[in-house]
């Protein structure tokens, strides 16, 4: 029998009182059994009629304020709940809360809907527990975290404002937790209500601590700062006040004083978990990496079973390449079921960084389509199948996924072609590619995987043929007219047609450093030097790369600024010394001593 089951089995035993027509003493607890006694059956009782007497029809028997009916439908629902059935007991409770209205009922429905996670269903109930019992605690609460889980914080307030009138607690930096992506207008209404709750419940440290936070969400820093201040003096320091603190100083770009300060919190505190998360954090955010994996460490030794901490730990040892400690913390994420598809896709980086192919090569199978790295896994599968020289294998395995789903029909080839090119094996991509396209004639990115083969094996004819497929079909696509116009840039003379083509590019994305490059290197090639050194040193200015200032060398080169021209190509063989761009351009241009 599970923990959930024992539960519902010893709930169950006050079931026939807590429904019974009188309502339990006041402050009673109707779900324990010492609180509660069974009430008499009521209904006429009669005697068994003589052998020969006719039997007149007989009364209905009401048990309390229910039907027998009723009565066996919450008895079979306990069973049901016993025995696992969890959705049809709760459903059955919901039914017949709604239909009898009684609070004994409702409180279990409550229970059962909260077990199945049926929000929608706990809101409702919740709702008509407060119009029998207005003044019940547990259902304002409830009502009030609903409404705050669906984001309607005003409607929330009145109910946790109750909350704390009928002596209850409430933690209202859960509502402030969640308000940073609103706009300063709601965050304003919203700290009007809690600001007028306040003046009735100047006690409720939360409420301090949750305007601190509001305020500073909305950079109001005196605000924020006047407010912890309040708290710290009703309330001392504690973890809660540096937490915020630290919140306060990070935001405000102190990122070295939010970590001193949470590191004597620390101190001060060393067995508070969510401090020292905090600090663990703030150290990583400062690129403290081996300190950070102390206290990391540290959080597990508390916690051993934190299993999200040991993933935040792992990551951290690959970062400082401590491979052993991270693949031995992956194996247990993986052997706890916990992250699995991270753990595998991490495992397995670290596999292939040993050359372990085939085992990397497992793992990243093991990535399911759920998981965010699903598609970079799929890249690492094909591009291991094509290194393991299994080209049968990527086949299958490229037709086994796109048959699981529709939407990578044309996504398996694109990333089998991009593996086979990076590999220099254009004859099989080239295969995978006229394949695919015979299928999905207009799919952008096909279209371009085989542009860019089609450049590598020097065949302008085809790659313009499909990038010219690609603008019929996206007339507007910046990319594909910047990369036939800077195609027939370098590779013709059709420098006119070259330059409409990045023209029309650079209108619908004007800010683009390669198509800025672009523009500059045709006007170059048109001898319309001022203006190709202007947009060259533009593009070059917002994006560094070796390619732009090759070209932009040698526009100053053609107009005898070569002194300029040698320091732009030394700067970029600093960042990048093998660039094949700079070293070409240099050895065509830069006469040899």
């Amino acid at each position: 029998m599970t923990k959930l089951q024992h539960r519902l089995l010893l709930l169950s035993l006050p079931l026939l009182a807590a429904c019974s027509a009188l309502p339990p003493a006041p402050g009673a607890d109707i779900d324990d059994p010492s609180m509660a006694d069974t009430p008499p059956v009521s209904g006429p009782v009669t005697a068994a009629p003589e052998q020969n007497e006719i039997e007149s029809p007989a009364p209905d028997i009401v048990y309390g304020n229910f039907t027998r009916e009723q009565l066996e439908t919450a008895l079979l629902s306990e069973f049901g709940g016993m025995r696992g059935y969890l959705p049809q007991a709760a459903d059955d409770y919901y039914d017949l809360a709604m239909a009898t209205g009684d609070t004994g009922i409702i409180r279990r429905a409550v229970e059962f809907a909260s077990a199945t996670g049926d929000n929608e269903a706990l809101l409702q109930l919740a709702e008509l527990w407060l119009q029998q019992e207005p003044d019940a605690l547990e259902p304002h609460l409830i009502v009030g975290y609903e409404f705050l889980e669906q984001a309607l914080y005003v409607r929330a307030m009145p109910h946790l404002d109750q909350v704390l009138t009928l002596g209850g607690s409430v933690d209202f930096t859960a509502m402030s937790a969640r308000t940073f992506s609103l706009n300063n207008r709601q965050r304003g209404i919203i700290a009007n209500e809690l600001e007028s709750m306040l003046t009735r419940h100047p006690d409720e440290a939360t409420l301090y601590y949750a305007l601190a936070q509001i305020y500073d969400q909305s950079s109001d820093t005196a605000g924020a700062r006047a407010m912890l201040d309040a708290a710290t003096e009703r309330f001392g320091a504690n973890p809660r006040t540096a937490l915020i603190e630290a919140q306060l100083l990070q935001n405000a770009g102190q990122a070295q004083a939010a970590e001193a300060l949470l590191g004597e919190a620390v101190a001060q505190y060393p067995r508070h978990r969510l401090l020292r998360y905090s600090y663990a954090q703030i150290l990583v955010q400062n690129d403290k990496l081996r300190e950070a994996a102390v206290h990391f460490t540290e959080l597990l030794r508390l916690a051993p079973g934190d299993l999200e901490t040991l993933y935040s730990l792992a990551l951290i040892n690959l970062e400082l390449e401590e491979y052993d400690l991270a693949e031995e913390q992956l194996r247990t994420l993986l052997d706890a079921g916990h992250r699995t598809h991270e753990a595998n896709f991490y495992l397995a980086a670290i596999l292939e960084s040993r050359e372990q192919l085939a085992d990397a090569l497992y793992h990243y199978q093991q990535i399911g389509p759920r998981s965010n790295a699903f598609l970079s896994a799929q890249r690492q599968i094909m591009r291991l199948f094509v290194a393991l020289e299994q080209y049968p294998e990527a086949t299958a395995w490229r037709q086994q996924r796109s048959n699981e789903n529709s939407d990578l029909g044309p996504v398996m080839p694109a990333l089998h072609a991009e593996a086979l090119i990076n590999a220099d094996d254009t004859e099989r991509a080239a295969a995978v590619l006229d394949e695919a396209l015979k299928q999905y004639p207009d799919n952008i990115d096909l279209l371009f995987a085989r542009t860019l083969l089609s450049e590598q094996q020097d065949n302008m004819q085809q790659a313009e043929q499909d990038l010219r497929h690609i603008i019929r079909l996206e007339p507007d696509n910046a990319r594909a007219l910047n990369h036939l116009g800077y195609a027939l840039t370098v590779r013709t003379e059709r420098y006119e047609e070259a330059l409409s083509l990045i023209q029309r590019a650079i209108e619908i994305t004007p800010d683009d450093p390669a198509i800025i490059d672009s523009l500059g290197w045709v006007q170059y090639k048109l001898g319309r030097l001022d203006e190709a050194l202007n947009n060259l040193q533009m593009a070059y200015a917002a994006f560094p790369d070796a390619e732009v200032a090759a070209h932009l060398g040698e526009v100053l080169w053609a107009m005898d600024r070569r002194d300029q021209a040698l320091e732009i190509w030394r700067e970029a063989l600093n960042r990048q010394p093998d660039s094949e761009h700079v070293l070409e351009t240099m050895n065509r241009l830069v006469p040899s001593e």
